[in-house]
């Protein structure tokens, strides 16, 4: 199938927009902590060389024969490529875009793939709440029987100014693999969904370089204003914290990618996992609200813009759709 000028153009705004949208939950904590530790070009080579190898096995897991496969992990198979692809399919990346520079942690899979298919909207919600319930849980459960304690002992180790075991370092690099392995299974969907569902080897090679290419930048400029939405929570800026909620959020994504094909929305998860660890840490620890935001406006802050982004995906599926005729 041929491609044109919109397509290839659709699947670099959308390689860029998720990406830095989605870095809050996958690589914010992972790029706050080796700011001026790391040298940038090593974090390049490590964050590239995961999306390579991710895409390279989904792409001979999901075979097409004749030398092609699909480097989404097959979850695309209710979202069929348009037979008419224009200009109106690069509003959605556009209005990530704009939804990220604001600081939302919007949704790309209902903002992206509703534009595609509308009538999916409802099982992308659903699939979604769900992943946030599990992770809500999860994260309640966790953190509430045991997790807590590492929370507590992070609080007090900042008050003695004492730094994190260099072990850390190494379990930090861990769970960030993990982590955005399960990730770019869930949401290349969101990028590919601008290609054909089957590429050849060398269209595959080609797409993954144009990936890296944004990844690059995204590691260059530090992450982006999303990451704004971690700043208010306890500890996760820390070292130690931010490991274990990679590791769990890596764990829920993996947990969901075996239950479903159907695509969902990690932004969801991911607030699902920061909501239930918040109550559970403040809970056990009797945080006073007078040291910190209250939990209302903190989860609250988060679930309106989350549902902002809703509302304008819902917006700019509809839209698209009249304008197809004009396209």
């Amino acid at each position: 199938m041929d491609v044109n000028i919109f397509q290839i153009l659709g699947f670099l705004l959308a390689a860029y927009s998720v990406v830095a949208n989605d870095s809050l939950q996958t690589l914010g904590t992972y790029l706050s902590s080796n700011k001026g530790r790391t040298p940038k070009i090593v974090q390049m080579v490590f964050i590239c060389g995961v999306a390579a190898a991710v895409l390279l096995i989904g792409w001979s897991l999901h075979p097409a024969g004749g030398g092609l496969g699909d480097p989404a992990w097959g979850r695309l198979e209710k979202f069929p490529l348009p037979e008419n692809f224009s200009w109106v399919y690069l509003l959605p990346p556009l209005a990530v875009l704009a939804l990220t520079q604001w600081g939302a942690p919007v949704s790309t899979s209902f903002l992206v793939l509703s534009a595609f298919v509308p009538k999916n909207a409802f099982k992308l919600v659903l699939n979604s709440l769900s992943g946030y319930v599990m992770a809500f849980l999860l994260a309640l459960v966790v953190y509430g029987l045991l997790m807590w304690l590492l929370e507590r002992k992070v609080l007090r180790s900042k008050e003695q100014g004492t730094e994190a075991n260099k072990v850390w370092f190494a379990l930090q690099w861990l769970s960030t693999g993990w982590l955005w392995s399960q990730w770019l299974v869930q949401d290349m969907a969101n990028i590919f969904v601008y290609l054909p569902r089957e590429l050849s080897l060398g269209g595959m090679v080609l797409a993954t370089l144009m990936l890296c290419l944004g990844l690059c930048v995204l590691v260059a400029i530090g992450g982006g204003p999303i990451q704004g939405v971690l700043r208010n929570k306890i500890n996760t800026t820390d070292l130690r914290s931010a490991t274990v909620i990679d590791f769990l959020f890596g764990c829920v994504l993996f947990w969901k990618a075996n239950i479903t094909k159907f695509p969902l929305s990690t932004t969801w998860v991911f607030l699902g996992l920061l909501a239930g660890r918040e109550i559970a840490i403040r809970l056990r620890l009797k945080l006073a609200e007078s040291d910190r935001q209250p939990l209302q406006k903190v989860l609250g802050s988060d679930l309106i813009k989350a549902g902002v982004g809703i509302i304008v995906s819902l917006i700019v599926a509809l839209a698209i759709q009249p304008l197809k005729a004009i396209g």
